[in-house]
């Protein structure tokens, strides 16, 4: 028998790492569910910011084995992903599964001729953390007037909404009180632990950032907070720059930090080799001002490395559990001594924590439903077609 088609506009590139939470969390799920249904993937056909003249585009005109799934990648115009309308009338799925409300290049595309043609697909859309306070506020007039003129459209006309957590469920609730919005967590697999490297009796205290360089991820309060650490560390930045501006200011706090705090941008890594260099560091800092799930998170503890993030992610209650700290990003100086701490302690000691992060990640994966819960969906929003 024929399995379901699930056609994932993923948006993001790959196998590039720009936003490598939803690239992971489809991998991990396309992997799992590969014997229940056929999936395709279609993204941007450059990173974000790339200049065409420097990488090398995969070709467009074809669909590209990827090992989970099968891969499409489109130029991006003014108004969105080039070619994909034809795209969508000429692919035969039975399940179109949206990533990100406010994606100018598929999202709002699709919506816009899916109202017009009615076709007979089953819709899922993944706001991926879009409407946290903290995610709102950024540009918050251009996504209060969109919103506005996507319901009077009736866009989500039919769409089911995908929450990760309850903190986006309760979101996505206030939001829009009268849609269906499914929860279901974020797939994602445990796999085996890397070998973590000793560090030196002459390094610094190491500590790594993975993600974005834009301002929801929060580069400027790691190095605020840095500037107030008492050990000696050495700080690296992993991760494409999004935000030009943005990243000139972290510049100006980089080069305002004390003598005994060195801080490096590395520039991007490759979504498959976060585990890896999370092993190689002591502490991952990642101050997001809102995490819906927190892939590269999840990453670190599973590395076994203990993690330093604000308190709008689901990963909290970290320091009982010897994984971490979870702390209201405004006190800086909680930051601070949460780092001190760490580096302060000895290496029996810091192995309790590190046995503790990779704990963390074992229990969510063996908690989790997530593979259940996206089956049963998948089955239902295919209807028997």
């Amino acid at each position: 028998m024929t399995r379901p088609v699930i056609l994932n506009l993923l948006g993001c590139y790959w196998p590039g790492n720009d936003s490598s939470g939803p690239n992971t969390s489809f991998r991990s799920m396309a992997s799992e569910l590969g014997a229940d249904f056929d999936f395709l993937m279609v993204a941007r056909d450059l990173p974000l910011g790339a200049d065409a003249a420097s990488v090398t585009p995969p070709s467009y005109d074809r669909w590209h084995d990827i090992g989970f799934a099968r891969a499409r990648y489109l130029p991006i115009g003014r108004r969105g992903a080039q070619g994909l309308g034809a795209l969508l009338d000429t692919t035969l799925h039975d399940v179109l599964h949206l990533n990100g409300y406010h994606d100018r290049e598929f999202t709002i595309p699709a919506l816009a001729r899916r109202r017009l043609r009615r076709p007979p697909e089953g819709v899922l859309l993944s706001p991926r953390g879009e409407f946290s306070d903290e995610a709102l506020g950024l540009g918050a007039l251009k996504k209060q007037i969109y919103r506005a003129v996507a319901n009077g459209a009736g866009l989500l006309s039919n769409v089911v909404l995908h929450a990760t957590s309850d903190a986006e469920l309760a979101d996505l609730r206030r939001a829009f009180p009268r849609h269906r919005i499914e929860l279901i967590p974020n797939a994602r697999a445990i796999f085996p632990l890397p070998a973590p490297v000793a560090r030196r009796a002459d390094e610094r205290f190491r500590i790594a950032f993975v993600g974005r360089i834009s301002p929801v991820k929060g580069v400027d309060i790691a190095l605020r907070a840095l500037a107030q650490v008492r050990a000696p560390v050495r700080f690296e930045i992993y991760g494409p720059v999004q935000d030009a501006d943005y990243w000139r200011s972290c510049t100006a706090l980089i080069a305002a930090l004390p003598s005994h705090v060195e801080a490096v941008a590395m520039g991007e890594i490759a979504n498959s080799a976060v585990a890896e260099t999370m092993a190689r560091q002591d502490l991952m800092l990642m101050p997001s001002l809102s995490e819906n799930f927190g892939h590269g998170i999840f990453e670190s503890l599973a590395a076994g490395t203990p993690v330093v993030i604000g308190d709008k992610t689901p990963w909290r209650d970290l320091a009982a559990r010897r994984a971490g700290f979870d702390l209201p990003l405004a006190d800086v100086a909680a930051l601070a001594a949460a780092i001190d701490r760490l580096a302060a302690m000895d290496a029996a000691t810091a192995q309790q924590w590190r046995d503790g992060a990779r704990a963390v990640a074992e229990g969510f994966v063996a908690a989790s439903p997530a593979l259940a819960q996206m089956r049963a969906l998948y089955h239902e929003l295919a209807g028997g077609r």
